[in-house]
């Protein structure tokens, strides 16, 4: 019965699936919905924040595959909410890989306050848990933290609730963090009695990011339909959109609603009208380049990655593909640093492996001595057995 439900879900999903609109199709037409939108919804994932150093979760190098060593049948299990109340620690031995910094935020960032400034927000709707918008300057009303974030933190047993940076030395330092009030509580029962049961998770403080097991804020649910119907363009940001319910908004948005995508690799299982493929913060500080006055980046290091000149010399973009609508854009001076690391990779590897040649043949040379000296010694032997024999 499992299998014909994610069946079912399958075909309704290929149902569902949108058709591009033909009054958008090219890059001219992303920045002229940009200068007109209105309310504009944006959906983001890990991908505005990996230039910072925060991981994202399902790539080859991301988080999920770093826990490999733990052991579990599924990576995810660090988030879900029985296995914490159970054991906590296993989340706290890992939590420091994902803690957000504090106080800065990435370039993408800064064209999502920026749409704000220019009062075309309408929402955004953020899959991430590090609380960086907030640091952006992006108004909590204009923002929806689908699954919770590191900027408070509640206890388990009495809900007592604090900011989140009060606990983050203890995340660093993989220790968990744990309420005072319940702290003297768990110290009293244990002075009435040595043996009595306390869970293990008693008085435990946990990040309000959303587990496995729990619901999604309320404010998600609150505002969501309502921002679907008024929004006059979406733009989904940094995220392959795999992870429900958030990846199901791009199909509940009224087909005439234009889509554009900004995203380091192409979404096969979604129709967007555009989609501009890069890392996200060379596409945003592209477009408010392009957009011309006004539109410059609130962001110390916008005119370092579009070049101080006028024309963003800095960065490039080409069609990739007519058919899909999609955009490469490139920032040059990141591509040929990419280029020479790979080119110093490329003649370590060859160094590598001329040093291994070169220990074969030592090691055949050796063992080609080796047997000569046996065969040497061998007919000694021989004789040797044949006079004792004899």
């Amino acid at each position: 019965m499992r299998l014909i439900g994610i069946l079912n879900r399958a075909i309704i999903k290929v149902k569902s699936i949108r058709n591009r609109l033909d009054e958008v199709q090219t890059i001219e037409d992303a920045l002229k919905l940009l200068k007109t939108s209105k309310k504009i919804l944006v959906i983001t994932g890990a991908g505005i924040s990996t230039s910072l150093g925060i991981p994202d979760f399902r790539s080859s190098q991301g988080f999920y595959n770093q826990l490999q060593h733990l052991g579990l049948s599924d990576p995810q299990e660090v988030f879900d909410l029985q296995l914490f109340l159970t054991d906590p620690s296993l989340f706290y031995s890992i939590a420091y890989m994902i803690l957000p910094p504090e106080e800065i935020y990435s370039p993408l960032h800064s064209f999502i306050k920026l749409l704000q400034s220019r009062g075309k927000l309408l929402r955004n709707y953020t899959q991430n848990i590090d609380n960086l918008e907030s640091y952006a300057g992006i108004s909590s009303s204009k923002l929806i933290q689908c699954h919770g974030s590191f900027a408070t933190a509640t206890c388990i047993t009495c809900k007592y609730q604090i900011k989140g940076e009060v606990i983050f030395d203890k995340i660093r330092n993989k220790e968990i963090p744990y309420c005072p009030k319940c702290t003297k509580t768990r110290n009293q029962l244990l002075r009435d009695d040595e043996e009595v049961y306390i869970a293990e998770s008693f008085g435990v403080f946990k990040p309000d990011i959303t587990f496995f097991g729990e619901p999604l804020p309320k404010t998600f649910h609150d505002m969501i339909n309502e921002d679907l119907h008024e929004c006059d363009l979406l733009i989904s940001i940094g995220t392959s959109l795999k992870v429900a319910p958030v990846a199901d908004i791009v199909d509940k948005v009224p087909p005439e609603v234009p889509q554009i995508l900004i995203n380091k690799d192409p979404i096969d299982h979604c129709n967007f009208d555009i989609s501009l493929l890069g890392y996200c913060d060379d596409v945003a500080s592209y477009l408010a380049n392009e957009l011309g006055e006004g539109w410059d980046l609130p962001h110390e290091k916008f005119n370092e990655i579009r070049g101080l000149d006028p024309e963003g010399s800095n960065l490039e973009i080409s069609l990739t593909d007519e058919d899909r609508r999609e955009y490469e854009i490139v920032n040059l001076i990141t591509r040929e640093k990419e280029d020479l690391e790979a080119a110093a990779i490329a003649a370590e590897i060859a160094v590598n492996s001329n040093d291994d040649e070169d220990d074969e043949d030592e090691e055949g040379e050796k063992q080609g001595i080796d047997d000569g000296d046996e065969q040497d010694i061998k007919p000694a032997v021989e004789i040797i057995d044949l006079d004792v024999e004899s």
